[in-house]
């Protein structure tokens, strides 16, 4: 699935909602939509629930710029998450 079609998936099954989500680590999070933003923020539900510090505003375009990196990552190419930390979310 590219990503233009995994972000409209994602935002459409959350829009107006919010799920709890789990890391492969075992934190979870959560995530909600408003039609053009994903949020994520520490769970409410689940424990052990993630240290974000505050509620995270993710657009299209910087889901997009970090989907673009998924497939290296999953493949284990080294040095791609340090690529991706100059990128800042929107707090």
């Amino acid at each position: 699935m590219n990503g233009e079609a995994l972000w409209n998936k994602v935002i459409s099954e959350l829009s107006f909602t919010e799920e709890e989500l789990q890391t492969t680590t075992g934190l979870w999070f959560k995530v909600s939509a408003n039609g053009e933003r994903l949020f994520v923020d520490c769970a409410t539900e689940h424990n052990p629930s993630c240290k974000i510090s505050k509620q995270r505003r993710i657009s299209k375009k910087d889901f997009l710029f970090v989907y673009s990196y998924y497939d290296r990552w999953v493949n284990g190419e080294i040095g791609v998450r340090h690529e991706l930390l100059p990128l800042k979310l929107q707090a």
